[in-house]
């Protein structure tokens, strides 16, 4: 791997997105982890209840909840990956998921908040386009 020359200025920004990029592997990790944990626990709790609608329901709710964690966590750790390694479409879909995330109170919140900070800054944009 050749490293790049990157100019004093553009390497705290750089920085800042690499620490952003690892906030997004590690906060997404777990709630995947949680769906995962959603998916297999419903089955396990629905086993335990002895009537069949509550096992029915328990087990659909359990499913849809934990279907939706792992899908929406799994665009924001290839997004930290991409941003880990500068590609140019992680920095749009970074910003997407941030603004997604400000939805989220209270740490989604805080996370998109500094990402937007972050991604839009005219340094972090310049070195996501070379």
């Amino acid at each position: 791997m050749v490293i790049d020359y990157i100019p004093p200025a553009d390497i705290y920004n750089l920085l800042f997105a690499i620490i952003l990029s690892v906030l997004f592997i590690t906060f997404n990790t777990i709630i995947l982890l949680l769906g995962i944990g959603f998916i297999s626990g419903s089955s396990f709790v629905s086993q335990l209840v002895q009537d069949a609608t509550a096992n029915s329901i328990i087990s659909s709710v359990g499913k849809i909840i934990g279907s939706v964690l792992i899908f929406l966590s799994i665009p924001a750790i290839i997004a930290g990956v991409g941003l880990i390694y500068r590609k140019s479409w992680s920095r749009i879909l970074a910003l997407i998921i941030c603004a997604l995330k400000l939805l989220n109170i209270p740490f989604g919140t805080a996370l998109g908040a500094y990402g937007i900070w972050i991604l839009m800054q005219d340094d972090t944009i310049e070195a996501f386009n070379n």
